[in-house]
């Protein structure tokens, strides 16, 4: 009989599915869309439907900010690390907990921000979608960086756990 799995692995397994899986399904809608309406383009079959564009636009911002705690977790950012493998291992850890304390900090500071600024923004519709707010689709900043902040501080602490 295996062993339960830790609440931490199921925070990771659980946010890592419902992230992919959202942002799979947005990327397929606006392939398809964007498809269709090169199609209508070329083919002057109709015209171009003009809320696919802004659907695309909306559609790629929740799936940067759906994906940006996995690039996190997977240390997958591009980065130019020469001279910090250069470094002794005492200093390049703590490097590496100043990089976590200002990712942290950041994200804190765009939560709160989002979160004081979404309501204001409730009442305007988006230019294509009348019946959609603003603030539905800013609201996946403070989302997208409080799943950054849990990972962060995740890092953070098993960055501080390792022996320098």
């Amino acid at each position: 009989m295996s062993p339960a799995p830790s609440s931490e692995h199921l925070y990771s397994t659980v946010t890592r599915v419902v992230a992919e899986t959202i942002a799979v399904l947005l990327f397929f809608a606006v392939l398809v869309l964007q498809t269709v309406n090169i199609l209508f383009r070329y083919t002057k079959i109709r015209a171009p439907e003009m809320w696919v564009e802004d659907f695309s636009k909306y559609a790629l911002i929740w799936i940067f900010f759906l994906m940006w705690h996995l690039a996190d977790r997977g240390n997958q950012h591009f980065a130019v690390d020469l001279l910090v493998q250069r470094l002794s291992p005492g200093l390049r850890r703590a490097i590496e907990l100043f990089r976590h304390l200002a990712a942290i900090a950041f994200a804190t500071v765009v939560i709160v921000s989002a979160v004081r600024f979404i309501p204001n923004v409730m009442g305007y519709p988006t230019q294509s979608f009348q019946w959609l707010p603003m603030g539905v689709v800013y609201f996946i900043i403070p989302i997208g960086l409080s799943l950054v902040l849990v990972e962060r501080v995740r890092m953070f602490y098993q960055t501080l756990k390792l022996k320098p």
